[in-house]
């Protein structure tokens, strides 16, 4: 689906029409039209029809296949300049990462070596 038919159902769920936000933009319906066919809607345009739809601006550069593929990582779009906490925010979810891990990693210790006392204990047991 290209960016016109995704904005279209967009402006469709919140009951605009296409014409609503070419008038909105200042433009006609067929400079719209141009500004997406040939791929050259600027930025400015892209940041009005975020703001009018009340989506997040990079939802017009997410690639689908490339967050799929993106794995455990942070999406680069998840960070929040503006936020004081931000840093510690990310600091703290970093060191309790690294903690719930080494949990993981004790908890499969102690699991490993309750089999072991078990397996050991079955010949007594008989």
């Amino acid at each position: 689906m290209n960016l016109k038919k995704k904005i279209v159902a967009l402006l469709q769920l919140s009951n605009y029409t296409y014409k609503d936000l070419a008038q909105h933009l200042n433009l006609s319906e067929a400079e719209l039209d141009h500004a997406f066919e040939t791929k050259t809607v600027e930025i400015r345009t892209l940041e009005l029809i975020s703001k009018e739809l009340r989506i997040p601006l990079y939802s017009f550069f997410r690639d689908p296949e490339f967050i799929a593929a993106y794995g455990d990582k942070e999406p680069y779009y998840n960070v929040n300049i503006w936020s004081d906490q931000e840093v510690k925010l990310k600091t703290d979810i970093k060191e309790l990462k690294a903690q719930l891990a080494a949990l993981k990693s004790e908890l499969k210790k102690r699991e490993t070596l309750i089999e072991a006392l078990e397996t050991q204990m079955k010949p007594i047991n008989k």
